[in-house]
């Protein structure tokens, strides 16, 4: 039996001290998660959190993987492919989205429902003391825990890759990005791949490390699940973002060639998810007749015949008469030019960044390293690439993607930091360790700014003002085609198909009379507070032909000829076929 004085040291040098430590730091980053979420969150933001949402309740709510965001151009793809026996709006299939993020939000949203803990409807007369829609707490929950397992996972492969200062400094990083925690208030699947990125970066690194064994017989227990586990982690980031598929690809040759035992464990964890994803191509394929669905028309956005946002709002759309190749030519040119001008600071903080690019060049002893440097370079530059495809603005699409290197980022550029520091050969040992907390001061100053900012207005306003979109619930019938320029918000929020308002009249028309008639057409500060009115009637503005309805004029020429200003501040123009209000 153990007397008082082992106790004593158990709690004061042992093996519990450790375990107390490592329960107060988890405690501490389940308080900074929960500081910032609850400070700073006023609902989702953006249009990729919102429309993943809606797709999630659709599969909670039975309806399979469908969509109530509903885009001009998808509308044209499937009626093209389809014909008259394409699917009615109020099942409309989504074609764009990998599958595995709304998974996991429906099922969150289903056992919420279940344990009647969540409710998608909120009675008219509560929307005047509302605040933040409940289910929006589910992306934010899970963005957050993303977060705190994913500065976990980042501490654990820092550790036991180099040592204990980097798994720590490598942390602080982590915690420190501001442009993480950005996405995780914002909502959308970015945590998510933060998450796996990290996960992958742990279990590769220990498969790593048979390089610096001398005898190659020996083997760890359970070697055969951890290298099952790797490849089937990995495999799952197409099924969050399609375009993970490349770097995918690339980790999984070059580290099946690099591996020393257990190729097939490693390659049949690989195919399971992979296999799931060619399963949603093929589904992809039958819809639209294109075996990626809507997403080439990424490769098209905000081009020069097709400014911002136009080609999604697309329905008369002929592609033998676009020059494809050469658009994506110069749109690669020009993303290309955007992310080296943006530099290492895209993959969530300018010094990590900085440093994980000098890292890559420099001569690691352990092979283990090196070879961890070699194959997330390589996974670095491939998404860099595949990013300049699709990459148009900073803030738009490029900077959610390119954050998946920051947990690699956070390693090799903090054990780039401590091997400079030693390399200096400080006199004093505490010199070295203040230089690396004030580059760890510098990184993480803007999280540590967000402590004195203010805390946010109820309503991410302008544009969103969810009350609105839950009040007017009470006017439409269900499955009624509504149009707007927010449809991401008034799908979510008002649980209607919503049309993203096609980019000329004609199109309008043409779904109105020969698809299905368009109960409503709602204009927000969305497309008001975007361009100047001059800029709008420009030849090749995306908002041309309804700067009248930006301007608040009702046009004769519509068959939506009920009107009628929302609050807040009369912002919000609602036409409608009927006159369902008061």
């Amino acid at each position: 039996m153990r007397s008082l004085q082992d106790w004593v040291y158990e709690v004061e040098a042992g093996w519990t001290r450790l375990l107390l430590v490592r329960v107060a730091l988890l405690l501490i980053v389940f308080g900074l998660a929960a500081w910032i979420g609850l400070r700073e969150f006023n609902g989702l933001r953006t249009m990729e959190a919102m429309d993943l949402a809606q797709q999630g309740r659709q599969l909670a709510l039975g309806k399979g993987f469908t969509t109530k965001m509903i885009r001009p151009l998808a509308l044209w793809q499937l009626r093209a492919n389809k014909g008259n026996q394409a699917p009615s709006m109020s099942e409309f299939p989504e074609t764009l989205t990998p599958p595995l993020y709304p998974l996991l939000l429906s099922g969150v949203f289903r056992l919420g429902k279940l344990s009647k803990v969540l409710d998608f409807e909120v009675p008219p007369e509560k929307a005047k003391g509302f605040s933040v829609y409940a289910p929006d707490y589910v992306p934010l929950g899970i963005n957050m825990l993303a977060i705190i397992f994913g500065s976990v996972f980042v501490f654990l492969w820092g550790a036991k890759q180099f040592d204990l200062g980097v798994g720590i400094l490598s942390t602080v990083f982590f915690l420190g990005c501001s442009v993480l925690w950005d996405y995780a208030i914002q909502g959308g699947s970015s945590c998510l791949v933060v998450f796996l990125y990290g996960v992958v970066g742990w279990i590769s690194c220990g498969l790593m490390q048979d390089k610096d064994q001398d005898d190659i017989e020996s083997k760890e227990r359970g070697g055969a699940f951890w290298t099952f586990l790797c490849g089937f982690v990995f495999a799952l980031l197409p099924l969050v973002q399609i375009i993970q598929i490349w770097p995918c690809l690339f980790f999984l040759v070059i580290l099946c060639f690099n591996l020393r035992r257990n190729q097939w464990a490693f390659l049949l964890g690989a195919m399971i998810p992979l296999g799931i994803f060619l399963a949603w191509l093929g589904k992809l394929w039958l819809l639209t007749g294109n075996p990626v669905g809507l997403n080439w028309a990424y490769f098209l956005w905000d081009s020069s015949n097709y400014p911002g946002n136009m080609v999604w709002r697309t329905f008369s759309f002929d592609i033998e008469k676009t020059n494809v190749w050469r658009r994506v030519t110069g749109s690669v040119l020009k993303g290309l030019s955007l992310i080296v001008g943006k530099g290492p600071g895209l993959c969530g903080g300018t010094v990590v960044g900085a440093l994980a690019l000098v890292s890559l060049l420099h001569h690691y002893r352990q092979k283990s390293a090196a070879l961890g440097r070699n194959v997330w370079g390589i996974v670095a530059i491939t998404l860099v690439i595949v990013c300049s495809f699709v990459f148009r603005d900073a803030g738009d699409l490029g900077s959610p993607i390119l954050i998946a290197l920051l947990p690699a980022a956070c390693v090799y550029g903090s054990a780039f930091l401590w091997i400079s520091i030693e390399r200096w050969k400080f006199e004093i040992d505490l010199l070295g360790k203040l230089v690396a907390c004030v580059v760890a001061l510098v990184a993480c100053s803007p999280t540590l700014v967000r402590f004195a900012v203010p805390e946010s207005p109820p309503f991410s306003y302008p544009p969103n003002y969810p009350p609105i979109f839950i009040f007017m619930r009470t006017w439409f019938e269900p499955n009624e085609l509504q149009a707007s320029d927010l449809p991401w918000a008034e799908a979510w929020y008002a649980d209607t198909p919503t049309l993203w308002i096609p980019t000329t009249r004609d199109d309008f028309m043409k779904i109105h009379d020969r698809v299905s008639p368009i109960f409503s057409i709602l204009f927000t500060p969305m497309s008001s507070d975007v361009k100047m009115y001059s800029q709008m009637l420009n030849d090749n503005s995306e908002w041309g032909q309804w700067a009248d309805l930006i301007r608040r004029q009702k046009p004769p020429d519509l068959p939506q000829a009920f009107a009628t200003s929302l609050p807040p501040n009369n912002d919000y123009l609602l036409l409608s076929l009927q006159k369902r209000w008061n």
